[in-house]
């Protein structure tokens, strides 16, 4: 098993932040999420807790399959409030199925670090240390490439992703926000063809400027509850 080591320069992650997009209200883009810089992003979903992909979701319920859907979108169940681990995707950690393939087709010389957010509730302490920068702050780990969902100092019942991870020569970035039901993948474009043909992955492709909220689903549906909370300003 892979043991991930603290990392107390977090100086190292300084670069995710700098190159985010900045000013964002209700309107989430990819670039606020992922670091801009790259040749593509790849979105790619996590699926169903029933295994099912997003196409065959929103298949199911007469909804449309597209790059910016949103879960709320193709499945008129979800009422915002709650996840049902055998119905709805995880959201906040990459599944390690997920991981696995993504991290295949991810090149890397020695460790990588990995940025995992200080607000989950699973940590057993309070931070005390020094924090990465960007959603708050996150702990910053190195360890070789691997499917890591455990930490130091973190007591998770059901393991949990990095909300970032990245090499040393910062040629690609994955990131997972701690709201979204899919990860972001910014790279060039050898390694983001590779993700969009893997077959078990379920990944298209998105720009820096997507909006990637739930109200970046226009072709959908909005649902009643979403409308209520954020009314159309268009």
């Amino acid at each position: 098993m892979t043991t991930p080591r603290r990392v107390q320069d977090v100086s190292a992650g300084d670069w995710v932040d700098e190159r985010l997009l900045k000013g964002w209200t209700t309107e989430v883009p990819a670039g606020a999420v992922v670091p801009t810089g790259f040749d593509r992003v790849v979105r790619v979903l996590h699926p169903a807790g029933d295994g099912r992909t997003w196409a065959q979701v929103a298949a199911a319920h007469d909804r449309v399959m597209h790059p910016l859907a949103q879960w709320c979108g193709i499945n008129p169940t979800f009422d915002g409030t709650g996840r049902s681990s055998w119905v709805d995707p995880d959201e906040g950690s990459m599944p390690p199925g997920v991981q696995r393939a993504v991290l295949d087709h991810c090149p890397a010389t020695g460790d990588l670090f990995y940025a995992v957010w200080v607000g989950w509730g699973s940590w057993e302490a309070p931070e005390r240390g020094p924090t990465m920068r960007g959603r708050g702050g996150y702990r910053l780990f190195t360890a070789p490439k691997a499917v890591i969902t455990s930490w130091p100092g973190m007591a998770s019942l059901w393991g949990q992703s990095a909300s970032l991870i990245w090499p040393a020569d910062r040629s690609w970035c994955i990131a997972t926000d701690i709201d979204w039901d899919s990860t972001l993948v910014a790279a060039d474009s050898t390694l983001a063809d590779a993700l969009l043909r893997d077959e078990r992955l379920e990944a298209v492709e998105v720009a820096y400027e997507d909006d990637l909220s739930w109200l970046g689903d226009r072709v959908n549906p909005r649902p009643v509850w979403l409308a209520e909370q954020l009314p159309e300003t268009d």
